[in-house]
């Protein structure tokens, strides 16, 4: 066999869908065995996003929310970012005792940088800024351990030594943030375990540290001494048998390119018979799957019906984000934090559109029996940056005039809902539209949840940041500077860290608040 046509054997291989499942399917069980075989089921399993979600069942996992970035702990890119900060995570470990986070990597590593980098510069981040904080607030002096943790086997001395140089610029910057630092009472301290892991780290009854314990669950093929699965059995029943299979290490990786729209929730409570389908059988009860799946969400989505409007109990998990702003993007990652009930005069549907509005402007009225509500049509910030700045600026003016009069709430919307606004606009005075049922985010699968959160939390600075109404704490003639822009994302960031935004919508953000548009 040539060279070409081995690459293209290798190439099917890798994005097989029955190589990829069955090599999820290997590396979760590893994940169980080092929770349920080594710590007897002593730590919660917390997935790192995304990949690390395909290893997790949820059955028998945390909902937690955590991500730790590979491109944070690349070499020569290291990196703490105030947008992925996790201090939430980090108060949430101190809670319950620590935890496993489960992550994985394709070959030619032994451990993704995310679990070997990104998590010790965290825990030491953290465990520093902690320590400046007691020292700036005049508190006694105690023993605290804020070294830098790494795999030796991993991470050179070299780079262990450069990363260490940038830990206190880095704890600086966390600690004179407006992030809300958890006081925790003993410092984060990371462990490492992967498939050749042969003695598990002891971690006694009652440490002095919080550990966070990185598991690396794929095996590493290139060269090493991991045994790797090659057979799996199909069928059931008398009818089962065994079958070989091409292991993919990290094959939870990229799904968009060969999940065929499977995503880690729906492949768990499913994965008993999807595993025990043929491998020439896979693709298409998948296909249906996910076709099922999908229309049972599409049912559960806004209908349009004669007189009915959303009641007030539907936003009522809504989060104020200042006093005159309450944003509808689902529970937030502040553990125990009780949402409350806000008081809403004006609802906004935020619904993103791929083209400019003909004939329309982009705040149109959406008739309902119940809270003044409009659809606001947001083009894409990076395709059509001038709509987006446009549709920005006159949300701005819309929520300037109706600020000072009570609450506005921000929620996502749909197609349907921005349909009805645009036949409201243009249909004749005397024609009387059917109303529109609101349903909160809530109700949103999560992936359409997360990326509500990645179009609306851009929105929210820009309003946060230009209408001082709204009560964030910015006078009228004060200057809004890059600064000021962080810090009012990092604050929405640490409330919803899946949402942080794309760069060329904070690009738009920074244009649209330092240039001639804003007007106070």
């Amino acid at each position: 066999m040539n060279a070409d046509a081995k690459a293209v054997k290798k190439h099917a291989a890798q994005h097989d869908l029955f190589n990829r499942l069955h090599s999820i399917a290997a590396d979760e069980r590893f994940v169980k065995r080092v929770a349920q075989g080594w710590y007897d089921g002593r730590f919660e399993v917390i997935a790192n996003q995304r990949c690390g979600t395909w290893y997790c069942d949820p059955e028998t996992s945390s909902n937690a929310y955590a991500y730790f970035k590979s491109t944070d702990g690349h070499t020569l890119n290291w990196d703490f970012n105030l947008r992925r900060s996790n201090l939430a995570l980090a108060a949430h470990a101190e809670e319950i005792g620590g935890f496993i986070l489960v992550d994985s990597t394709r070959r030619g590593k032994r451990m993704p940088d995310g679990l070997s980098k990104t998590v010790p510069i965290w825990c030491a981040v953290v465990n520093r800024a902690l320590a400046l904080r007691r020292a700036r607030e005049g508190l006694p002096e105690q023993e605290w351990d804020s070294a830098l943790y790494v795999p030796a086997q991993i991470v050179s001395p070299s780079e262990r030594a450069q990363i260490e140089a940038r830990l206190d610029a880095w704890a600086h910057l966390l600690e004179t943030s407006v992030l809300p630092i958890p006081p925790l009472e003993r410092p984060l301290r990371p462990f490492f375990v992967h498939p050749s892991t042969s003695v598990p780290p002891t971690i006694p009854e009652v440490p002095g540290y919080i550990p966070i314990i990185c598991v690396s669950a794929s095996r590493w093929v290139n060269g090493g001494t991991d045994e790797i699965p090659a057979v799996t059995r199909v069928g059931e029943g008398p009818f089962s048998r065994t079958v070989a299979f091409d292991y993919v290490p990290g094959a939870g990786d990229d799904d968009e390119l060969w999940g065929r729209g499977l995503k880690p929730a729906m492949y768990h409570s499913e994965k008993s018979w999807l595993l025990a389908t043929a491998r020439d059988e896979l693709p298409t009860a998948v296909d249906e799957l996910v076709g099922e799946k999908g229309l049972v969400a599409a049912m559960q989505g806004t209908t349009l019906e004669d007189g009915s409007s959303g009641g007030a109990d539907d936003f009522c998990r809504a989060t104020a984000v200042s006093s005159g702003l309450v944003v509808d993007l689902g529970q937030t990652v502040r553990l125990g934090e009780e949402e409350a009930c806000r008081p809403i005069s004006t609802v906004i549907r935020v619904v993103e559109i791929e083209k400019a509005l003909k004939d329309a402007p982009y705040v149109l009225p959406l008739p309902t029996s119940g809270y003044t509500t409009v659809v606001a049509a947001i083009p894409p910030s990076r395709a059509k940056g001038k709509e987006f700045l446009l549709a920005l600026d006159e949300l701005r003016v819309y929520v300037a005039g109706k600020a000072e009069a009570g609450t506005v709430l921000l929620s996502p919307g749909c197609e349907e809902e921005l349909d009805a606004a645009l036949k409201h606009h243009r249909a004749p005075p005397s024609d009387t539209s059917p109303a529109v049922t609101l349903s909160s985010a809530e109700r949103l699968p999560a992936a359409n949840l997360t990326s509500a959160k990645k179009l609306i939390l851009p929105i929210v600075v820009s309003l946060l940041c230009s209408v001082s109404a709204l009560g964030e704490g910015l006078d009228e003639d004060e200057d809004v500077d890059k600064i000021v822009i962080a810090d009012t994302l990092h604050k929405l960031v640490s409330l919803w860290p899946d949402g942080n935004p794309p760069r060329a919508a904070l690009k738009r953000v920074n244009e649209f608040l330092m240039s001639e548009r804003r007007q106070r």
